[in-house]
């Protein structure tokens, strides 16, 4: 094989690899950011849980002191939504 044949061969050989490079780098930015983006959103959810977490207890205290809760509607749809919210965002945290 002629040394020009050789130094094309190389010269192919190069640019693919630049080329494979360059499709590596853009995929690493790519996953970087969506790693960013996803620890936000668990960072969020994770306030969104101990908040509910928190007014849940909050709610309770009541009960454990041995007292009667309230028997109004919106306390119980609170504690309801509150319940839902805790079990939405421990679902969203396994899945991801």
């Amino acid at each position: 094989m002629k040394p020009a044949n050789q130094i094309d061969g190389l010269e192919i050989k190069l640019r693919q690899l630049a080329a494979k490079v360059e499709r590596q780098r853009v995929q690493h930015e790519a996953t970087v950011t969506e790693n960013e983006n996803l620890k936000r959103e668990l960072d969020r959810q994770l306030g969104v849980v101990s908040a509910l977490k928190d007014k849940l207890a909050q709610t309770q205290q009541p009960v454990a002191a041995g007292k009667a809760p309230a028997d109004n509607d919106d306390q119980r749809e609170a504690i309801q939504f509150c319940l839902r919210e805790i079990d939405r965002c421990l679902d969203w945290l396994h899945r991801n």
